[in-house]
């Protein structure tokens, strides 16, 4: 698995962005942590992350919105970086929003370290 790249957390709560961070070291990534929608488009470059994990419900900037920009910023690079969606809200609006702007899948915050793997691994082997 890509585990030589960084994973890039998005989340404008900081103890969901170190307990996301955390699932994540303990599956062997690196991370880099974003505030907000507006700092991840600053660190993001295509190619430079293994995987993206956005909050959805985030000040100023969602992360259906964010993650369009995302999109957006790779189109004319051929790659295309698994972007998840994080959210306490498990609505279907939600998640269809989160889907519809180009996340890749949606997780509730409250997922455990395993259901992180079982998304992010299959992504990732898709994209190497």
């Amino acid at each position: 698995m890509l585990r030589t790249l960084p994973v890039l957390v998005v989340d404008d709560t900081e103890i969901c962005r170190m307990g996301t961070a955390l699932m994540l070291d303990q599956l062997g990534f690196s991370c880099e942590l974003a505030h907000n929608g507006f700092d991840a488009l600053d660190l993001f470059k295509p190619g430079k992350y293994a995987a993206v994990i956005m909050d959805y419900e985030m000040q100023g900037m969602t992360g259906a919105e964010c993650t369009s920009e995302i999109r957006r910023l790779e189109s004319s690079t051929g790659r295309r970086v698994p972007v998840i969606g994080m959210t306490s809200n498990d609505s279907r609006e939600v998640r269809d929003k989160c889907l519809s702007g180009g996340m890749d899948a949606v997780l509730t915050k409250d997922c455990r370290t395993k259901d992180l793997l079982d998304v992010l691994e299959p992504l990732l082997l898709q994209g190497s």
